[in-house]
């Protein structure tokens, strides 16, 4: 299995990066400062890796996946689902709630019902079931 492209893991921040720059020194010292390295492979496994076996990976001229669709979409509809079961479990809580938006082009205010459902419209297509709704 070919190797895709290095992350760089900093166990301290718990942050990952995709690596970018294969300089052999800098490598040296981001691994000497506790840095991680892991190989991620074409079936989307990763793998701890020493820093000396980190090379730059063969350009292969495929187009490059940050997020597979469906583990996004799965989590998604799980938001939604915890929405749905906190609506039925707190209804007048639910349904009085003002929720800000974050985007300005949104309504000043919705309430926490008109959320979940455009949240819910997101998540499941016309054709799909989900949700308490």
């Amino acid at each position: 299995m070919a190797i895709l492209y290095y992350l760089a893991h900093d166990p301290i921040s718990n942050s990952e990066a995709v690596l970018t720059e294969y300089d052999a020194e800098l490598i040296k010292r981001a691994d000497e400062s506790g840095i991680v390295f892991i190989a991620v492979d074409d079936q989307g496994t990763r793998s701890i890796v020493p820093a000396s076996d980190v090379r730059e990976p063969e350009n292969r001229d495929e187009h490059f996946t940050f997020v597979q669709p469906l583990y996004v979409d799965d989590r998604f509809k799980a938001v939604v689902d915890v929405f749905d079961a906190l609506a039925a479990s707190v209804p007048a809580v639910a349904s009085n709630a003002d929720v800000q938006p974050v985007s300005s082009k949104a309504r000043s205010a919705m309430s926490f019902s008109e959320a979940l459902e455009a949240l819910r419209k997101l998540a499941y297509l016309d054709s799909e079931e989900g949700g308490a709704q």
